[in-house]
């Protein structure tokens, strides 16, 4: 039953896609495609073509969207198994980050070896 739902949704897509295509926009380019959006423009007559065109858009999408919402809310887990969420079982984040040591630039390491030569020579020898 999943694998007939995905390919009407697939054949749905595809449908959805040429509609589309069909819709004459601002430029009125479906004349550069074979002229399937003048022959129903000429047909239904302009206004008619775009509402119906619109309606059938509207329809193939929410079709799209309830097989989709089906599919994955009472399709997907056949086997009567319950499903656990990934995150089940896994260790919470610390949410502060580790103390790690900052990388000094060569500036900084020479005064710091600078500093701790000057300390070494004040240093009373026993």
């Amino acid at each position: 039953m999943f694998t007939v739902i995905v390919i009407l949704t697939s054949l749905l897509a595809i449908l959805l896609i040429a509609v589309v295509l069909i819709q004459p926009g601002k430029g009125d380019m479906a004349a550069g495609f074979g002229g399937v959006g003048m022959g129903l423009g000429s047909m239904f007559g302009n206004r008619r073509a775009t509402d119906l065109l619109t309606k059938i858009t509207i329809g193939l999408a929410a079709s799209i969207l309830i097989l989709s919402v089906v599919s994955n809310k009472f399709l997907s887990n056949e086997s009567g198994e319950e499903i656990n969420p990934v995150t089940q079982g896994v260790e919470a984040v610390p949410s502060a980050a580790p103390n790690v040591p900052v990388q000094q630039t060569p500036a900084q390491q020479n005064q710091q070896q600078n500093q701790q030569q000057q300390q070494n020579q004040t240093q009373p020898k026993p």
